[in-house]
């Protein structure tokens, strides 16, 4: 889901009340009781966020939270043309790695280098 900080529990800092942010689950509620370090604040809550949110979550996750990606590293990211494999690209080379990619086709080959894809 998607939405705007109405409330913050004792000893909140990330977030304030006001901020757009991004979450997992409730999706389809008026108000949800979310803990805040799974909250990603975003600019604005939209529809557009929800849906990008698991994908680049996802992305965000594998590449920085998990696989630690540094400078000078080589990540390989596969169906780099996917929704979730495009924005491993982008957070892989904003950390400053080579990127190669796995994709099905030489259109989807151009998409990924206009990414960012190093091979």
């Amino acid at each position: 889901g998607a939405g705007v900080v109405v409330r913050a529990g004792e000893g909140v800092d990330n977030v304030a009340v006001g901020q757009h942010v991004c979450f997992v689950g409730g999706a389809f509620a008026e108000y949800v009781k979310v803990k805040a370090a799974s909250l990603i604040k975003v600019p604005e809550a939209t529809a557009e966020v929800v849906a990008l949110r698991i994908s680049a979550t996802t992305s965000y996750g594998s590449v920085q939270s998990i696989g630690h990606a540094k400078k000078g590293q080589v990540v390989l990211v596969t169906a780099g043309a996917g929704a979730a494999g495009s924005f491993a690209v982008q957070f892989a080379k904003q950390a400053g790695c080579t990127v190669v990619a796995t994709t099905s086709s030489n259109e989807k080959a151009v998409a990924l280098c206009k990414l960012g894809c190093d091979q």
